[in-house]
């Protein structure tokens, strides 16, 4: 009978430990976390590289982070697609045409109605976005100071593929102008110029004037 005394409360604790719900089976936990709790330092650190955040209290990938880094995955898979880098390569191609018209016209307008006047002889540097500091990316004519903190800010979360992907995630820089005129002037990814808007010095001293212009007013 004293045996049997003791043992029963040990029998009695291990029933009711078996019968609680885990840590992940709680409604507080499954309300707050994405999947299992992450127990070593290799998971942890794993998930904040993916850009997961970590919920201190339950030691795991947090939900709201989990589907915002998901949705942002969403959105770039969609967005490099093989249709829809073509159809955005077939819109910048065309852009530039436009505008290269738009150019060539201004510049006949401006030699037929005035005299020909010297624009200062500009030396354009090679200034590859995926190595060059901010300072030097802003330095490059037509490049916004704001622009040049984006491009720091998207770099440093990833290096740029190629100037689809910078156009892509890079706002100063979405539309086919900016690029074109910053390419132009002396910006490249991994060396390479946007196609068809190669270095030019002398379109650049146009820009240059034009930015210059703008900033007065």
């Amino acid at each position: 009978m004293d045996i049997e005394r003791a043992v029963l409360p040990i029998l009695t604790a291990l029933l009711l430990s078996a019968c609680s719900p885990s840590i992940e089976e709680t409604p507080a936990y499954q309300a707050a976390c994405h999947g299992a709790p992450l127990r070593t330092p290799e998971k942890r650190n794993q998930a904040q590289e993916d850009s997961y955040t970590i919920n201190r209290q339950f030691d795991c990938i947090d939900k709201a982070s989990f589907a915002t880094v998901e949705e942002q995955k969403a959105q770039w898979e969609a967005a490099n697609t093989p249709e829809t880098k073509a159809k955005r390569e077939t819109e910048f191609a065309a852009q530039r045409e436009r505008d290269r018209a738009e150019r060539e016209l201004r510049e006949a307008e401006a030699a037929a109605n005035q005299q020909p006047e010297e624009l200062p002889l500009i030396v354009l540097p090679s200034v590859d976005v995926n190595t060059a500091t901010e300072e030097e990316i802003a330095a490059v004519i037509s490049i916004s100071p704001n622009t040049a903190a984006q491009v720091i800010a998207e770099r440093n979360k990833r290096p740029f593929k190629d100037w689809t992907d910078l156009v892509y995630r890079v706002v100063g820089l979405s539309q086919a102008q900016p690029a074109a005129f910053a390419s132009i002037c002396g910006l490249n990814v991994n060396g390479k110029s946007l196609e068809g808007a190669a270095p030019d010095p002398v379109v650049a001293a146009h820009i240059q004037k034009q930015y210059t212009q703008n900033q007065r007013y």
